[in-house]
C-alpha cells in the first residue's frame, strides 16, 4: 500500500502545481507582454523488484520487474510567442513585434523587458514609469546635435531643448526651361531702388524734394557730399569703363533734389561738353533787371540784390540746383554765375543774358568762359531713370536680354550727415524672349524668414540661360547683394540635359547676400541645377518652362514639442519649427535561449546561464525584429487553454485523491482483521 499512498501523494502534490501555473497565467491575462508558462510532468524513478534475464538455450528471458513512485514536475517553462499588438496612442507606447528585449539599467546592471509602456521623467530621461528604470539606447545618433552625452547610454527626450536656426547654404532648382517659347513683344529690363524716398513727414518723396529733406538723411549738411555710382550697362560693360567716360561721382548739397539725381543718371552723351561760367559786372546806385536762361526769365531783380537773392531767382527759374551764384550785388561788384552741373551742349552759347537793364547811370557786361570736360548722364542713351513712388527706376531703351543693374553709395566730405541709399536695386521685369520666375523662403543666420526671389533668363547665346537673384525680402535696408548673378547655365542641344556652367563666362552657381543683421559674415547660398548630364535637374526642351525651386536646407530656431519611434527604435523628435531630428535609437538585446531567462517580477528579465549572454543591437537587424510606436503587446495566456488546464489539474487531482482513498481504505480493512 505504500507505493499506491506516496504515488497519489506525488500526484496530489504535481497537479496542484499544475493548477498554480493556469492560475497565475489568467491571472496576467492582462499584463503588459506576459508570457504563459506551461508545467510538464515525468515519472519518478521507478523500483526495481526484479531484473531483466536474457534468453537461453531451454527458456527465453524475463522482462525487469519495476514499481513506480510518483509523479514529479519535469519543468515549468515559458511561452515565448508573440503576442498581439494593441495601439494606444501614446507615442512612448512600444511594442516589438520579434524576438529582442528592451535593455533598462537599475543604475547597477542593465535588465530585459518586453513591456514597452515608457515615460519621461523630471530629468528628460526615458524611463519605465513604474521603477524608474532608465532605457538604454545604442549607437551615437542624436550626439551630434547634443541631445545625447557621450559616454552615457540613458537615453534622454529633451522637451525644453532649443534647436538653433540653421542659414540656408543650398536651394536646389529643377524643372524644365523652355528651348523654344518667347513673348510676342521681348521685354525690356526694368529695375528699381529696393527702397523708396519719404520725405521727413512722412510722404513719398517727388522730384523737387531737396535729399537734406529725406526722411533716410540725416545730419546738417555744413559742405558737400558725394554720391558715387556703379554698375552694368544692359550689354554687361562696367558703367566705369564707357567710352566716351562718363562721370560717376555726384557733389550734392543741402538744396540737391532727387530730379538732381535723375539728371545726373539720364543725359544723353556727348563727344564733349562744356563748364559754363559767366560773369556779369555793372555799377550802379539804383535800378532794376532781370535774367534770362533758355528762353525763361527771372522777376525783376534789384540792383543791390545779393548773390543769394540772384541764384534763388535762376534756381526758381531753372529747375536745377547746381547754379553757383557769387559776388554782388550787381551794382557795386557784379556777380559770377558758374553752371558747373548743368547740362550744357555745345551749342548752348550766351546762356544767360540781361534784360530790361534800369541801372541808373551804370552798365553792363556779361563774359563766357567755357571748359572741356566729360558730359555727365551715367546711363547713356542705354536706359532712362526715373522717379515712381519714390523709388528710382531704371528702364532699358529697348527690349531683350539685359545685364542692367546700378549702386548708389553715398559719403560725405566732412559732415556728420548720412544719406540712407538702396542698398541694390530690384529687378522688376528681367529682359529677354524667355524668363522663368522663381520663388523660395530662405533663412538667414538667427533663422529670419527671407523671400528670395530669382529668374532664369534665356540670353542671347543658344542653349545658354543666366539666373539672377532679383531681389530678397527682409528689412529693406539691411539687404545687399555682392553676387546676383549666375552666368553661362548651358545644356545639351540634343538631350535637353544640363552640362553645367560656361567656365569662360560663367561662375560658381551660388548668390551672395549680406543681411543688415549680421554684417561681418556674408551668406553664401548655393544653387543645385542637377547632375552634369542627367536629367535630375534643370533641363531644356520644348514647351513650358516650369523649373522651380523645391527645396532648401535653412530653418528658423524651435524648440522640441513631440517625440515619435521609428521600427528602427529609433527616437524621432519633431520640433515647432517643423523639423525633425534623430534624437537616439533604443539599444534591443537578443539571447540564444529566451526561454532560459529569470523572471525578476514587474516584466523585468535577467540573464541565467544557460539564455546566453546578451548581444546589443537594434531593431530590424539580426532577427531583433520591430519595434511600433503608440502600441503595447499584451499577454500570450489564452484565457480558453487555462480553463481546459484547470480542469485537467483537477480530475488528476481528484484521481490521485481516490487513490488515496482506496489504499487507505484497503489498509483500514486489513487492519480490521485483528479484532
Amino acid at each position: 500500500m505504500s507505493f499506491a499512498l506516496s504515488a497519489g501523494v506525488t500526484g496530489l502534490q504535481a497537479h496542484q502545481k499544475m493548477l498554480d501555473v493556469a492560475g497565475n497565467n489568467l491571472a496576467n491575462v492582462n499584463t503588459t507582454a506576459f508570457k504563459a508558462s506551461r508545467i510538464t510532468f515525468a515519472e519518478l524513478l521507478s523500483e526495481t523488484i526484479k531484473k531483466a534475464s536474457q534468453p537461453t538455450s531451454e527458456v527465453g528471458g524475463t522482462n525487469p520487474l519495476q514499481m513506480g513512485s510518483g509523479v514529479g514536475i519535469a519543468g515549468v517553462s515559458p511561452n515565448m510567442a508573440q503576442g498581439n499588438l494593441m495601439n494606444t496612442g501614446n507615442p512612448l507606447d512600444l511594442a516589438i513585434e520579434g524576438e529582442g528585449y528592451y535593455v533598462l539599467s537599475d543604475g547597477s546592471q542593465d535588465i530585459y523587458s518586453r513591456a514597452g509602456a515608457f515615460g519621461v521623467d523630471a530629468d528628460s530621461n526615458l524611463v519605465d514609469p513604474a521603477t524608474g528604470y532608465f532605457v538604454q539606447r545604442i549607437g551615437s545618433v542624436g550626439e551630434s546635435d547634443g541631445f545625447q552625452t557621450s559616454g552615457i547610454s540613458n537615453i534622454c527626450v529633451p522637451y525644453d531643448v532649443a534647436m538653433p536656426a540653421r542659414a540656408t547654404t543650398e536651394v536646389v532648382v529643377s524643372g524644365n526651361l523652355s528651348a523654344d517659347a518667347t513673348y510676342p513683344t521681348s521685354r525690356a529690363q526694368v529695375i528699381a531702388s529696393n527702397i523708396g524716398y519719404t520725405t521727413n513727414n512722412g510722404t513719398t518723396a517727388i522730384g523737387i524734394t531737396e535729399l537734406s529733406d529725406l526722411d533716410q538723411f540725416s545730419g546738417t549738411f555744413s559742405g558737400n557730399g558725394v554720391i558715387t555710382f556703379s554698375g552694368y550697362r544692359p550689354d554687361g560693360t562696367s558703367l566705369a569703363s564707357a567710352t566716351p567716360a562718363v562721370d560717376l561721382t555726384m557733389d550734392i548739397d543741402a538744396t540737391t533734389t532727387l530730379a538732381d539725381v535723375l539728371t545726373w543718371l539720364n543725359t544723353d552723351e556727348g563727344t564733349a561738353g562744356v563748364n559754363e561760367v559767366q560773369t556779369i559786372t555793372g555799377t550802379a546806385a539804383s535800378g532794376t533787371f532781370t535774367l534770362s536762361y533758355g528762353g525763361e526769365t527771372t522777376g525783376v531783380l534789384d540792383w543791390n540784390d545779393t548773390a543769394g537773392d540772384i541764384e534763388t531767382a535762376l534756381e526758381l527759374l531753372t529747375g536745377i540746383d547746381d547754379v553757383t551764384v557769387a559776388g554782388g550785388p550787381l551794382g557795386t561788384a557784379g556777380v559770377t554765375v558758374t553752371f558747373d552741373g548743368a547740362l550744357v551742349e555745345e551749342t548752348d552759347v550766351a546762356l544767360l543774358t540781361v534784360n530790361d537793364i534800369d541801372l541808373a547811370g551804370g552798365t553792363v557786361s556779361v563774359a563766357e568762359t567755357t571748359t572741356g570736360r566729360a558730359v555727365q548722364g551715367v546711363l547713356g542713351s542705354e536706359a532712362t531713370a526715373s522717379l515712381v513712388n519714390g523709388k528710382i527706376v531704371i528702364t532699358d531703351a529697348v527690349g531683350g536680354y539685359s545685364k542692367t543693374d546700378l549702386e548708389m553709395v553715398y559719403s560725405d566730405a566732412g559732415d556728420d550727415t548720412s544719406l540712407t541709399m538702396a542698398s541694390y536695386f530690384e529687378v522688376l521685369t528681367v529682359g529677354g524672349d524667355e524668363v522663368k520666375n522663381i520663388n523660395i523662403t530662405v533663412y538667414d543666420t538667427q533663422g529670419g524668414k527671407h523671400v528670395l526671389s530669382a529668374a532664369l533668363v534665356r540670353t542671347g547665346t543658344a542653349n545658354t540661360w543666366d539666373m539672377i537673384l532679383t531681389s530678397v525680402t527682409g528689412n529693406i535696408y539691411d539687404v545687399t547683394m555682392s553676387n546676383r548673378r549666375i552666368e553661362g547655365i548651358e545644356f545639351d542641344a540634343g538631350t535637353g540635359s544640363y552640362t553645367g556652367l560656361n567656365t569662360t563666362i560663367g561662375d560658381d552657381a551660388e548668390f551672395v547676400v549680406t543681411f543688415g543683421h549680421d554684417t561681418t559674415s556674408t551668406q553664401t547660398i548655393a544653387i543645385s541645377m542637377g547632375t552634369v548630364g542627367q536629367l535630375d535637374g534643370l533641363t531644356q526642351f520644348a514647351g513650358n518652362s516650369t523649373a522651380v525651386a523645391r527645396e532648401q536646407d535653412g530653418y528658423e530656431a524651435g524648440r522640441l514639442t513631440t517625440v515619435s519611434v521609428d521600427n528602427e527604435g529609433t527616437v524621432i523628435g519633431a520640433f515647432s519649427n517643423g523639423i525633425k531630428k534623430n534624437i537616439a535609437t533604443i539599444q534591443i538585446a537578443l539571447f540564444q535561449n529566451p526561454a532560459a531567462l529569470e523572471s525578476m517580477g514587474s516584466g523585468y528579465f535577467s540573464t541565467s546561464a544557460n539564455s546566453g549572454e546578451a548581444v546589443a543591437t537594434q531593431a530590424l537587424t539580426g532577427g531583433a525584429g520591430s519595434i511600433h510606436g503608440g502600441a503595447l503587446e499584451k499577454s500570450n495566456a489564452d484565457v480558453a487553454t487555462e480553463f481546459v488546464n484547470m480542469i485537467q489539474a483537477q480530475n488528476g487531482f481528484q484521481a490521485n485523491a481516490r487513490t488515496i482513498k482506496v489504499a487507505n481504505e484497503i489498509l483500514r480493512e486489513l487492519t480490521s482483521l485483528i479484532r
